[in-house]
């Protein structure tokens, strides 16, 4: 088994916005999530991006994303970053991932610029 976790790309909108609608089901939601694949790609590929996600692929299939942005805390005066959603497939649920696979979090994620 092979797994990957990478930045999203262009393209990865349609996967994202499908697992995006997932979880609004799962979570029984579904009338209250109206995203559209445009909305995702210019939020996150736009010339402006406001939101950054990544991918983890196993054996070429996409099992899961999150979804995150940076914010800024005025009480504490420091940066930081805020994960908007995370969500595996149910196929890809209750499995053992290796930690190559999924490591604490991206090291783009910790770069202060933009992440990538």
């Amino acid at each position: 088994m092979s797994e990957l976790i990478r930045r999203a790309h262009p393209g990865d909108e349609v996967e994202i916005t499908a697992m995006v609608r997932e979880l609004a089901e799962f979570e029984k939601a579904s009338d209250e999530c109206t995203v559209t694949e445009k909305q995702m790609y210019t939020a996150l590929f736009g010339d402006n991006p406001v939101a950054h996600a990544h991918m983890v692929e196993v054996d070429g299939q996409i099992a899961a994303t999150a979804v995150w942005f940076l914010n800024f805390s005025t009480w504490d005066g420091v940066a930081g970053l805020y994960l908007e959603d995370l969500y595996v497939r149910p196929a890809f649920r209750r499995r053992a991932w290796p930690g190559s696979c999924c490591p604490p979090w991206p090291p783009s994620a910790s770069r202060t610029a933009t992440p990538g």
